[in-house]
């Protein structure tokens, strides 16, 4: 029986919920020292003095400094995407300070107390520069530069596919509309850490990481030795959301301290540093033109891009990623024939941006769903049925978008209809009536989308993004008691990937579930290096190099007990933890006796694997909205998704993905939002004044699952992790405009803007 497609329990879950999993925090090594960091209290200054003196003097501190102390080499994303500018980001601030947080000497002491006491006794004398916090100010010709540049762009793009003025020139109907969505942050239960510890000239360190083999890279290049010199081991990780995926100053600078000190050190971050400090997301400005027949049938968009990508760019992604992913996925799963993007990534003084889940594809979506929305409503058309008449249809797949993305199957239209009977679309219109006769605003929305997933080297490269390879390994090893453990490139980070790893390998090997173990990514293991976990790439790319290695390591077995039987391996099957002789099962030979008699090695197999081409998960979302006026608050009465993310590995793993990350994206749309004033303080750093739901926000989600096998990638899976964040702010913008009645073009959609708009 296979083990695919079954609804296992989480392995992963008892040692969570049990406080038995180990993380970060909950290392305490012989003679640890703590590490805290001095933040910039200001978003853009020159450092003019900075006296050590007291701190150093303090009880229990081991080691205070600056950059000059550590004269290590700033971090350079390797980013060779035409015309970017890649700025070298310090990893201590080096005579100016960019954004407010941004850290500038390092303590290391005792106990984290006597850190951040030691901290506070530094005498810090800045001289204040002027603040950038407007992008378009950034532009502006006579703009102070952040960095010693001819600009304060990043990166300037310009694409036109198809005859877009053509388009535009023949079009029945042209909309315009600015759209923005917001600056936000992942906001991990689990804040940012590692614990460095040196062995000689090496050091080891134990991280929550979701790029572990990146951060071995980027700090054995800091340290000026070959990467097998450092070891990273993955400890739990209490959730990444793309955050992770980055490698941080701080990191590395702890590496650093522990080899030079000669003794083990940690760094957990608080969550005001986390919000204040680890990579933020989004934050995009665009100028929209949507241009459609008389029908609806859309003609051309025309795009002005801006992307509010703060002080630095974040290794190994550069200040790219949200620049290069949006356009991309403009045309989503629609037909459109003309595109045009102008789009500029802008150096501002903030918290640099990075991934965050669903990077760059759910801005796309935004745009696209709420064009269409503006299409519909200037012709008189229902959302819905401008939606049909653009879909791409499954007699046209595969189908390549106007931007090169190669849709691999899938049937959007039927998504669209089942997410639509769900929530009752068809009698919507009548409960939309009685509900204003009673003085209620109930409203609805619907957003289609495609996502790329599992992206493969070709993808990187074709970005510039040379520093990330694309693919992913797998190691799998079976011991003398038939038991088979397996290490990836792709640690766990939350979301069940553990289980799922284990029913691959299960499958490969006619084994139990329950005698599979994943162990932790370890960079010391196999001869591995890959890309991590990110951009719902686990199933595709590692499970890739799961199954690769595991239909390697099934061949050895059979070639042996075959030789042992003198039976040829066609007439072998493997059963049960058993090679056996097909019809004849009583001719057999434990598997674990072959493991125990064979040479060293023999039975440990690692492989890599790079997806030959990128899949793409899809689906509808669709949901009803009651706005109350005298709060501004949203209700999700109804929440209907219809997705098809290829091969279902693990059902409940996959509702889980779903669940969780829908409600981020509801998050995005009605709550979060990080908000800097015009010096560029950060108004919204902590809990009380950042906004994220809660299980009593969280709607009940009805689920509907197309399941359209991948037919390029290795277990005909798609990715499903970022799929909520991609559909579910669209779908819901839709839903509150319906029912206010008005556009609301800028996320999150907070309640005192709902209020205002709903009382007029």
């Amino acid at each position: 029986m296979t083990a695919l497609g079954r609804p296992l329990p989480r392995v992963e879950d008892r040692p969570l919920l049990t406080g038995s999993a180990t993380f970060v925090d909950d290392v305490a090594l012989p003679e640890m020292l703590h590490v805290a960091f001095l933040r910039s209290p200001v978003a853009h200054a020159r450092i003019t003095r900075i006296d050590l003196q007291a701190a150093r003097a303090f009880a229990g501190v081991a080691t205070v400094l600056t950059a000059a102390d550590l004269a290590a080499p700033p971090i350079v994303s390797p980013c060779e995407t035409p015309n970017a500018f890649k700025p070298p980001r310090p990893l201590l601030a080096d005579g100016v300070v960019r954004f407010a947080g941004e850290p500038i000497a390092v303590a290391a002491a005792a106990s984290r107390y006597a850190a951040e006491d030691a901290l506070d006794r530094i005498e810090l004398d800045l001289e204040p520069l002027e603040a950038i916090v407007d992008p378009g100010r950034g532009l502006a010709d006579r703009a102070p530069r952040l960095h010693e540049h001819d600009s304060n762009l990043y990166v300037e793009t310009r694409i036109e596919l198809g005859e877009v003025d053509a388009a535009f020139q023949a079009a029945a109907v042209v909309v315009e509309r600015t759209l923005r969505h917001g600056r936000l942050t992942a906001l991990p239960i689990e804040p940012r850490g590692v614990v460095a510890e040196p062995d000689g000239e090496d050091v080891r360190l134990l991280a929550s990481t979701q790029g572990p083999h990146k951060l071995q890279l980027a700090v054995a290049q800091a340290m000026g030795v070959p990467r097998e010199r450092v070891r990273v081991v993955c400890a739990a990780v209490g959730g990444g959301f793309g955050q992770k995926a980055h490698v941080y100053p701080e990191e590395i600078v702890v590496a650093l301290l522990a080899r030079r000190l000669g003794r083990p050190l940690k760094w957990v971050e608080d969550r005001s540093e986390n919000i204040v400090a680890a990579s933020h997301a989004r934050d995009q400005r665009l100028r929209v033109r949507a241009a459609a027949d008389a029908d609806g049938r859309l003609l051309g968009l025309d795009v002005e891009q801006i992307v509010d990508q703060g002080a630095y760019g974040t290794y190994p992604h550069g200040a790219v990623l949200e620049a290069l992913t949006t356009p991309a996925m403009l045309p989503g799963p629609y037909r459109l024939p003309a595109l045009r993007v102008h789009g500029r990534a802008v150096a501002t003084n903030k918290c640099p941006q990075g991934a965050y889940r669903g990077v760059g594809f759910g801005v796309s979506t935004y745009v696209h769903e709420r064009m269409l929305d503006a299409l519909a409503s200037e012709l008189g058309l229902d959302a819905a049925e401008i939606r049909r008449r653009n879909l791409v249809r499954p007699d046209e797949m595969p189908y390549t978008s106007l931007t090169h993305q190669s849709y691999d199957g899938g049937d959007y239209p039927a998504a669209l209809e089942l997410a639509l009977a769900a929530i009752g679309y068809d009698e919507f219109a009548d409960e939309q009536r009685r509900a204003r006769r009673e003085g209620r605003l109930v409203g609805v929305g619907v957003s289609c989308y495609v996502e790329p997933t599992g992206m493969n080297s070709r993808v990187f490269q074709g970005r510039g993004m040379v520093g990330i390879e694309g693919y992913d390994g797998a190691h799998i090893a079976l011991d003398g008691s038939g038991t088979a453990t397996v290490w990836t490139t792709t640690p766990a980070i939350g979301q069940g990937t553990d289980t799922t790893y284990a029913q691959l390998v299960a499958d490969a090997l006619e084994l139990d579930p329950g005698e599979v173990r994943v162990a932790p990514s370890d960079t010391a293991v196999g001869g591995l290096v890959g890309t991590g976990t990110f951009a719902s790439r686990s199933a595709v790319s590692g499970g890739g190099a799961v199954s690769a290695a595991g239909s390697e390591l099934r061949r050895r077995p059979l070639e042996d007990a075959g030789a042992q039987l003198e039976v040829a391996v066609a007439d072998l099957e493997l059963a049960g933890g058993v090679v056996r002789v097909v019809g004849s099962p009583a001719a057999s030979v434990p598997i674990r006796e072959l493991v125990s008699t064979a040479e060293p090695g023999r039975y440990a197999v690692s492989a890599q694997w790079d997806p030959p081409s990128v899949a793409y998960p899809y689906a509808t979302h669709a949901c009803v909205v009651e706005i109350d006026p005298e709060t501004g608050g949203v209700r999700i009465l109804r929440y209907a998704i219809a997705e098809d993310c290829g091969r279902v590995i693990n059902p409940p793993i996959v509702e889980g993905q779903i669940h969780g990350a829908t409600l981020q994206g509801i998050a995005e749309a009605l709550y979060e939002s990080l908000v800097y004033d015009e010096d560029g303080q950060l108004q919204t750093g902590s809990l009380m004044d950042y906004l994220v739901p809660t299980a009593c926000e969280a709607p009940l989600l009805v689920l509907d699952h197309l399941e359209t096998p991948s037919p390029t990638s290795a277990n005909g899976v798609k990715g499903v992790g970022e799929g909520g964040t991609v559909g579910a702010p669209a779908a819901v913008a839709g839903a509150v405009c319906n029912a206010l009645g008005v556009e609301v073009n800028e996320l999150p959609m907070s309640p005192e803007r709902i209020w205002r708009l709903a009382r007029t």
